[in-house]
């Protein structure tokens, strides 16, 4: 993953679990932009905020779902940390 495309995707999985979904989808949205390769995150990032306005809050499947789609690298501790 390119640099500056991690620096947005770490921001954008913070804001998820902060409950910012306008935050989260500018960052994944600039993430994408910098990296095209990320798309299994941009996906999981939607579906997040998705609950976030329907329910208020994220669903264990759909943090596991997060973390499946950055199994592999270090941004599996970011999901994790957001995920407390």
């Amino acid at each position: 993953m390119e640099a500056r495309a991690r620096v947005y995707a770490e921001e954008a999985i913070r804001a998820v679990g902060q409950g910012d979904v306008p935050l989260a989808r500018t960052s994944i949205a600039q993430a994408y932009e910098a990296d095209h390769k990320i798309a299994p995150l941009i996906d999981a990032v939607y579906l997040a905020c998705a609950e976030i306005e329907d329910d208020g809050e994220v669903g264990t499947a759909t943090w596991d779902t997060l973390a499946d789609a950055v199994a592999g690298s270090d941004l599996l501790a970011v999901v994790e940390d957001a995920r407390c």
